[in-house]
């Protein structure tokens, strides 16, 4: 019986694996883009609303809503660092991401960022004293 159950789970995570398509790469590039400008827009926001109160608690809900989002599509780094840690990681030969991938994730994280900023600076542009 034991048997059975092993072999009907067995199965079932083949069928699974057939359903879910793999996300192509300008998914998983655009993912990291969307997420990466959410999560800086919130912190430059927040940084610049002077709000020190709700700061952190609004960072942390949308980091969280992005690596449910967009986790399944890019794994969510939103970070180049924690990029480049998955990189080394794979060069290590532990799991991770390709260096190559790595390189396009940095520079799209990027972009996304520098999207936010201006966002963010246009909306307090008033407020924004250098």
């Amino acid at each position: 019986r034991l048997e059975t159950r092993s072999a009907t789970v067995k199965q079932a995570r083949r069928q699974a694996r057939k359903m879910a398509p793999t996300p192509s790469n300008g998914a998983k590039y655009a993912a990291e883009f969307i997420g990466t400008a959410v999560l800086m827009f919130t912190v430059g926001c927040n940084v610049l609303s002077g709000n020190a109160v709700w700061g952190s608690t609004s960072c942390a809900c949308a980091l969280m809503v992005g690596v449910y989002a967009l986790g399944g599509i890019s794994g969510a780094n939103f970070n180049p660092a924690v990029s480049l840690a998955l990189g080394v990681s794979k060069a290590m030969g532990g799991p991770g991401s390709e260096f190559k991938e790595v390189g396009i994730y940095t520079i799209v994280q990027i972009i996304g960022a520098l999207v936010a900023a201006f966002a963010y600076s246009f909306l307090f542009w008033d407020d924004f004293n250098l």
